[in-house]
C-alpha cells in the first residue's frame, strides 16, 4: 500500500509538472470535466465526488450541481470548455452506483461516467492555485478547462498521460487495479467526507485569464440547453 500511494503521488506530480500548459482559471463558468472509470463491468460500485477550494472558499462541492453521462461510445470533444453538453443529464454529485454514497445513481455495471461542472472563482484574478479532493471507486482523470490536472496510476496503466481513453477502457484492454472510495453516505454535502484517509487531494497551478471562460469560444459555438448552474458554495 505505502509503494502504491508513493507511486500515485510521484504519476501526479508528473503529470502536473510536465504538463503543457498550466491550465486558466476565469472569473465566471470554468468547466471542470472528469472520467470516472470502473476497474470492470463486473465491478459492484462506482463513485467520484470532487471538491474544489479556491483560497478558501468552496466553488465545487458534494451536492453540486453536474452534466453526466454513461457513454456508449467516444464522445469527442467532451473535456473542452466549448463542448455542447445540452444533450447530456443533470444531476446532483456525486455520480455513480452503490454503497450509498452518491447522489445521482447510474445503472449497474456502468464502465464509465462523464462529469462535467461549471464555478466561479469571484477573486479569480489573485488566485496562484486551486485545491482539489477527491473521493472515488476506481479510477479518474481530471481537466480543467481542457487541461489535464490530474488521473490515477490504475487509469494511466491502461491509458498514457495526455491521452483521454476508450470510454470503456477497463473492459477493452483488461482490469485496472480497484480502488475503494471513503464510502461516507451521500450528503449536499456530508461535512464527514472531506476528512477520510481514503481522500486524495490534487494542488494546482492556475493563471487568471479574463472574466469568462466563454470568451474563449466564437459566437456560433457558445451552445449549452443548461445555461449556467451555480455551484453550491460555503
Amino acid at each position: 500500500m505505502f509503494l502504491l500511494t508513493l507511486s500515485f503521488l510521484a504519476l501526479v506530480f508528473t503529470t502536473l509538472v510536465t504538463a503543457k500548459d498550466i491550465p486558466k482559471i476565469y472569473t465566471a463558468k470554468n468547466v471542470l470535466a472528469a472520467g470516472n472509470y470502473n476497474e470492470g463491468t463486473s465491478s459492484s460500485d462506482l463513485s467520484l465526488i470532487i471538491q474544489i477550494n479556491a483560497d478558501g472558499k468552496i466553488v465545487v462541492d458534494e451536492g453540486s450541481p453536474v452534466k453526466y453521462i454513461v457513454p456508449q461510445k467516444d464522445e469527442i470533444g467532451w473535456t473542452e470548455i466549448k463542448f455542447d453538453d445540452s444533450k447530456w443529464l443533470d444531476g446532483i454529485s456525486g455520480v455513480g452506483f452503490a454503497d450509498g454514497d452518491d447522489n445521482t445513481t447510474v445503472a449497474v455495471g456502468a464502465a464509465s461516467v462523464y462529469t462535467r461542472y461549471r464555478f466561479d472563482v469571484s477573486n479569480a484574478s489573485s488566485i496562484k492555485q486551486l485545491i482539489f479532493k477527491v473521493d472515488y471507486d476506481d479510477a479518474y482523470i481530471l481537466w480543467l478547462n481542457g487541461v489535464e490536472i490530474a488521473r490515477t496510476a490504475n487509469i494511466a496503466a491502461l491509458s498514457p498521460v495526455g491521452q483521454i481513453p476508450k470510454w470503456d477502457v477497463s473492459a477493452a484492454r483488461g482490469a485496472m487495479g480497484g480502488h475503494e472510495a471513503s464510502n461516507q453516505p451521500a450528503g449536499k454535502p456530508n461535512k464527514d467526507r472531506w476528512n477520510s484517509g481514503r481522500i486524495v487531494t490534487h494542488i494546482v497551478d492556475v493563471t487568471f485569464s479574463g472574466p469568462s471562460a466563454y470568451s474563449v469560444e466564437s459566437q456560433d459555438k457558445l451552445a449549452t440547453s443548461w445555461g449556467y448552474l451555480k455551484s453550491v458554495s460555503k
